[in-house]
């Protein structure tokens, strides 16, 4: 597999994300900021996997078994563009967005970059942990949290 090839699929995914937020911001304008926030934070994501093709930083990649392959990257570019072109086409109620971006978040390509992201930025094996558990989760608690404020989703 090549790096770089996983590396700039993950930022399209990365960027293709934060113009479906965008989109979101622009229909559910009482929950502007909370969309623009996930906006930033995709763009940010991008930025971190273009410091992560550096020569000097491919050492803090994670291993090549906990990549995901270019066809799983292939899958969600195809799912995020087709949610993007739902968004464009028709109606969505503020509860299909929020579930349409919890399944995004989910992915594997998000993890990645949520992996990578801690890689770059940790110290030692501790704050390694401590970040790429914190950045994988930290978008997941934020829809979570809007769709229960909202009640779509239920505390169980």
């Amino acid at each position: 597999m090549e790096l770089q090839g996983v590396i700039n699929g993950c930022r399209a995914v990365e960027e293709d994300v934060a113009t479906v937020y965008m989109t979101f911001a622009d229909l559910f304008p009482n929950e502007k900021a909370f969309w623009q926030d996930l906006y930033t934070d995709e763009l940010e994501h991008s930025f971190w996997m273009s410091e992560g093709g550096r020569a000097d930083a491919i050492e803090l990649l994670p291993s090549e078994s906990l990549l995901p392959s270019l066809e799983s990257i292939v899958k969600t570019l195809e799912f995020v563009r087709g949610t993007f072109r739902r968004v464009k086409s028709s109606a969505i109620t503020l509860e299909e967005a929020l579930r349409l971006a919890l399944q995004i978040e989910e992915s594997m390509v998000e993890t990645f970059t949520n992996e990578l992201s801690a890689n770059l930025f940790a110290s030692n094996y501790q704050s390694l942990n401590e970040r790429i558990i914190a950045a994988e989760k930290q978008h997941v608690r934020k829809i979570e949290d809007m769709m229960i404020s909202r009640g779509f989703l239920l505390m169980s």
